[in-house]
């Protein structure tokens, strides 16, 4: 099935991409640890991702791709007539919003640290008006980015963030360790990094042929139907992202490191939504929007099951995983420098429940692209607001109890609140149809993930004493080693189940190709 092989080819690419952030952070938390230097730092990347996420990515995707998608079909003239529009009032709006940033940053950085320390704040401030202008650069990469998925070209865009942690990887590894100035050094790498991520997705759009220039804007149907989705899709991105950003509020309310906490536990659950849902809903996204256009009812709705089948093959065991393992793989992974055996209990504690949230931060990217495939980008807006109100709520209940892990669990009942919500209005409208197949799969990938979760956990009994060793090559072969048993038990069950299905998807594909 050509949804499964490019969502696999954009998995390959995250997981590298994963990979060389995970050594970024390594030498991060090495250099850093969970100091007030790495809180300052966590502000200085929250907010332009902050941003990002809200206009350069889900919203973009969801208002940019579709449109593009079938002008590409009907006239290459009038799609890149449309690229060169998006790209002249994005860069016009962007510098716009980088400069009042710049000037108003030290208020922008209160409302992130309502709790904060003034050395904090004033730390987080001098970083993030270095790394703000990331914003301009990321959201030009997202454009470049929906050009080339919208040609098929999934992995291209989705290689460019291993250029730019390479960069910063370059940089932390030329640190000297006494030097107070590491975080500013950091800072600008981050900066930079977004050029390079740019031009690394640029550079093959004008290759194929995409070659837009910065012009004076003008009014057309596509772009008035392109700002009609776009605002809407970015309140509904803004709302989701008001929930992270009440989580830095609130962590800024507890001890100095909470911020690094959810940072550092961010890279580890993270890694299997990048690997499943953002590649599926990278796929998915432009694959519905055919259909739908088409009028392939049948094939749409098989399709989105399909896409919750692979999902879940892979986002159920990472969770159980993740839950079980989280502290041997935060003491493996990050423990040593100015990391210590506390930070590694309290990433350990946050790893644990973002975790419980694992299925639902994936339904809800395969849900919204169903949704935004349809042209509607109304419905996950009103889901999301539902969503950061119980956030909000169960933050204020839970956080000064349990503290870090308050604000993770927080984070993950209420994303299971919107993937709910998400489901049934689905269902409701005949946009999606769960048939039996799903069901039944569903059902061996959950016996699968019980029967490996005992195998790890009796493996686990005899890696334990290697885990506590202070040889690092032998720490991490023992992690390597518990991570082999769990794929391959998970492996095995899944064969002997019958849920590796890959060539039945691949079979259905080219019938549907052909009729």
């Amino acid at each position: 099935m050509r949804l499964v092989r490019s969502a696999l080819s954009v998995s390959f690419f995250t997981i590298l991409s994963r990979m060389t952030g995970f050594i970024r952070d390594v030498l991060m938390a090495k250099y850093i640890g969970t100091s007030l230097v790495m809180d300052a730092l966590v502000i200085a990347i929250k907010i332009p991702s902050f941003l990002r996420r809200i206009f350069a990515e889900g919203a973009f995707n969801a208002s940019f791709v579709p449109i593009f998608a079938g002008l590409n079909v009907e006239s290459k003239h009038k799609a890149h007539e449309f690229i060169q529009n998006v790209l002249s009032l994005m860069t016009a709006i962007l510098i716009g919003v980088v400069i009042i940033f710049e000037l108003c940053m030290p208020a922008v950085v209160h409302i992130f640290l309502i709790g904060g320390k003034p050395e904090l704040t004033q730390l987080a401030i001098f970083f993030s008006r270095i790394t703000f202008p990331f914003i301009l650069l990321i959201s030009l990469t997202a454009l470049f980015s929906g050009v080339l998925n919208s040609l098929d070209k999934f992995s291209l865009a989705a290689s460019s963030p291993i250029a730019g942690n390479l960069s910063i990887i370059a940089v932390l590894c030329m640190i000297d360790p006494s030097k107070i100035s590491r975080g500013t050094e950091v800072a600008i790498t981050i900066m930079a990094s977004g050029v390079i991520q740019l031009l690394w997705v640029a550079i093959p759009c004008w290759l194929y042929g995409i070659r837009p220039r910065l012009a004076w804007p003008h009014s057309s149907p596509a772009i008035k139907t392109f700002g009609k989705r776009m605002i809407p899709a970015a309140l509904g991105s803004g709302a989701l992202q008001i929930n992270l950003m009440i989580d830095v509020m609130m962590a800024s309310l507890l001890p100095v490191g909470t911020n690094s906490y959810l940072y550092y536990a961010d890279r580890l659950y993270q890694l299997p939504i990048s690997i499943t849902g953002t590649a599926m809903g990278t796929v998915l996204l432009p694959v519905l929007s055919r259909l739908w256009r088409e009028q392939k009812v049948e094939t749409a709705l098989y399709t989105q099951n399909r896409a919750i089948e692979f999902a879940m093959l892979i986002t159920l065991p990472a969770m159980m995983g993740l839950m079980y393992l989280a502290a041997p793989l935060v003491h493996v992974l990050f423990e040593r420098g100015k990391f210590d055996i506390a930070s590694t209990q309290a990433v350990a504690a946050t790893v644990f429940g973002f975790s419980t949230g694992l299925p639902a931060y994936i339904l809800i990217k395969i849900f919204s692209s169903s949704f935004f495939a349809r042209q509607d980008t109304l419905t996950p807006i009103l889901t999301a607001l539902v969503s950061m109100v119980i956030n909000v709520i169960l933050n204020l209940m839970l956080i000064f109890k349990f503290k870090h892990l308050g604000i993770a669990l927080a984070t993950s009942i209420a994303a299971w609140a919107n993937a709910i919500l998400l489901g049934y209005l689905l269902s409701r409208r005949g946009l999606i149809r769960f048939d039996k197949d799903l069901g039944y799969y569903l059902i061996k990938i959950i016996v699968a993930t019980l029967g490996t979760l005992a195998a790890v956990m009796i493996s686990y009994y005899f890696c334990q004493p290697m885990l506590e060793v202070p040889d690092f090559i032998m720490r991490l072969s023992a992690l390597g080693l518990l991570g082999t048993v769990g794929t391959g038990v998970y492996t095995a069950l899944c064969y002997g189940m019958n849920c590796l299905k890959f060539r039945e998807y691949q079979d259905y594909s080219i019938n549907n190709r052909h009729q």
